[in-house]
């Protein structure tokens, strides 16, 4: 289960750098400051089920309702 995780979070991750034209160091920061990261692998069984594109979206929500402005 681990290596699905891990591949969603892969998957999300590089999807969000490319969306918001954010580098990964930067990125992961954000991830890292705002529980991203917690977040994805404890909502694992709701979030696999849904689109790459629905959990950036939610991620990004997540952030702007923390003052990140993206």
């Amino acid at each position: 289960m681990i290596d699905e995780i891990l591949f969603m979070e892969a998957r999300v991750f590089r999807e969000f750098c490319r969306l918001y034209k954010i580098a990964p160091k930067k990125a992961n920061e954000l991830f890292k400051n705002n529980r991203i990261w917690n977040y994805l692998e404890s909502s694992y069984d709701m979030l696999h089920t849904t689109g790459d594109e629905y959990i950036v979206e939610d991620i990004s929500d997540i952030m702007r309702s923390k003052g990140v402005a993206l």
